[in-house]
């Protein structure tokens, strides 16, 4: 199996991008909805809620430094139920890769080209993330460090050029509606950039070099990759209000359209519309990886690359049906994908925890397998 190792910058590039992915132009409209004015308390709070699962995602990884997250399962939980739980995880990332090219495909056929095939978008992502896979992660890694400059600096840009429109009265009174909805409103964001950091163990700690330096790059990278996604429904209610920023699909993308400084610097939205692209590449890339490696695992192959192809070929045809509509897309994304993820990214890690304790501290058993 692949085992070259990232460097700590790279690990740092990589968990940013991967915690702001989707957020960075689609998750504002999400927390809105629930928690309208007091969104941006929504973000605090899953924030804070997040550093316990990456400190729980990282202390599992720590057990075992040579493992993956699949191996990890079927260590722990034994060949039989191991090998189902894994790959009802392998299942559980290639059911999330195909939406977010769902996403690329759906977001440029509406605001882009409106006569394009949304097949034809995602048969061309699906080819990037397929040729990201068959160079290795490696590469991909790199590619990620390069990326990172270009996301913090072009979103930090936009956020600046769209600050003379704030209006702090968008986001008054305070919790006006109680801390219910608030609570309530942090479940969308958890469910898309805090609890699928687990996928990240498939990398860490198989991939890293020193274990103790690549902890404090995940909550690094955690850190930057949150504080994007607060600042995103943080200024989306500051501009636009509660209102225009729950009812639009796209709302960080619309409100980069405020723009406006003098009569040259107009119009950047594609400025934004970059960074979601560098971000979800990188989401889509580390879902199939998971996926592809945990299924490689599963099968006893040497090398996860040789079964790469026919998966992406299934993930190109796959992400033209997994969401029926727009409608189904939001009923999923809000009513299914928190709990499915959270079995994955919650539940499961603490299980295992719990078992890995009471295995060695109980029973006395060998539990790294040795």
């Amino acid at each position: 199996m692949d085992k070259i190792k990232i460097t700590d910058h790279q690990l740092i590039a990589i968990t940013t991008a991967f915690v702001c992915g989707v957020s960075t132009i689609i998750i504002s409209s999400r927390v809105t909805t629930i928690a309208r004015h007091d969104a941006w308390i929504s973000a605090i709070g899953a924030m804070l809620f997040g550093l316990l699962i990456i400190w729980m995602n990282t202390y599992l990884g720590g057990l075992y430094p040579g493992k993956t997250y699949v191996e990890v399962i079927q260590l722990l939980l034994g060949k039989w139920i191991g090998g189902f739980i894994a790959a009802c995880f392998i299942m559980m990332c290639f059911i999330g890769a195909p939406q977010f090219i769902w996403y690329v495909g759906d977001f440029f056929t509406t605001q882009y080209m409106q006569e394009t095939s949304l097949y034809i978008i995602n048969i061309l992502f699906s080819s990037v993330v397929v040729i990201a896979l068959l160079y290795g992660i490696e590469t991909i890694a790199r590619a990620s460090e390069i990326f990172f400059y270009g996301i913090v600096i072009m979103f930090i840009l936009s956020m600046l050029l769209v600050s003379p429109n704030i209006d702090i009265n968008n986001i008054l009174p305070v919790l006006e509606r109680g801390i219910t909805p608030v609570l309530r409103g942090s479940l969308p964001m958890l469910a898309f950039t805090v609890l699928p950091t687990i996928i990240l163990n498939m990398v860490y700690p198989v991939n890293v070099k020193d274990i103790r330096n690549a902890k404090k790059s995940i909550f690094v990278g955690y850190m930057i990759g949150m504080s994007i996604s607060f600042i995103s429904v943080l200024m989306c209610n500051l501009v636009m209000g509660s209102t225009i920023t729950a009812s639009s699909r796209f709302p960080v993308f619309l409100l980069t359209k405020e723009i406006n400084v003098g009569v040259i610097f107009t119009r950047l939205e594609a400025l934004i519309v970059i960074v979601w692209l560098f971000t979800i590449f990188n989401n889509t890339v580390f879902y199939f990886h998971a996926g592809a490696l945990g299924l490689a695992q599963l099968l006893k192959l040497k090398d996860y690359k040789s079964i790469v192809l026919p998966l992406g070929l299934i993930m190109s045809v796959f992400s033209g049906f997994v969401y029926k509509n727009v409608i189904y897309e939001s009923k999923w994304d809000t009513e299914v994908w928190f709990p499915y993820i959270a079995s994955f990214g919650l539940i499961l890690p603490a299980l295992l925890l719990i078992i890995f304790f009471i295995k060695k501290y109980i029973f006395k058993m060998d539990v790294y397998g040795k």
